[in-house]
């Protein structure tokens, strides 16, 4: 069974929102999630578009993104969402619904990281984008 990375997420408690998450053989991330009728963001059972990006995002410190997830000391690695570009919403998420993310890096310069991210519900797209990320060591 591959390595649940989901435990490098900075986030606790209630803002740490995935369940599970794994590198892919193409270097990519993906990550999943059911979405609980008490997620502190529903609204009427259902999530902001908002908080797909909070996803991705989460989905990306998951991965450490890339050659970072090799930094035997994940803590001391702070990183920041910088840029959203060309971001689509497709449908709504409510509570029961189950997400599969995507993150995938298609650039690097230094520690900035350029992102395609992805969300996904059963088979349909919901979220899609690139995202930009600064990475810092503490």
């Amino acid at each position: 069974m591959p390595e649940n990375l989901a435990g490098n997420i900075p986030h606790e408690g209630p803002m740490r929102w995935l369940d599970s998450a794994g590198a892919e053989h193409d270097a990519s991330i993906t990550a999943q999630h059911e979405i609980p009728a008490d997620h502190p963001f529903l609204i009427q059972g259902r999530l902001p578009r908002s908080a797909l990006i909070e996803y991705i995002a989460q989905t990306a410190a998951a991965g450490g993104l890339g050659p970072i997830a090799q930094n035997p000391m994940p803590h001391q690695i702070s990183g920041m969402l910088v840029a959203l570009r060309d971001v689509r919403f497709y449908g709504v998420v409510g509570a029961g619904d189950s997400l599969t993310l995507r993150v995938a890096v298609t650039h690097r310069i230094g520690n900035m990281f350029r992102c395609r991210g992805q969300a996904h519900c059963g088979k349909t797209l919901m979220c899609e984008g690139w995202f930009s990320f600064s990475i810092l060591s503490r």
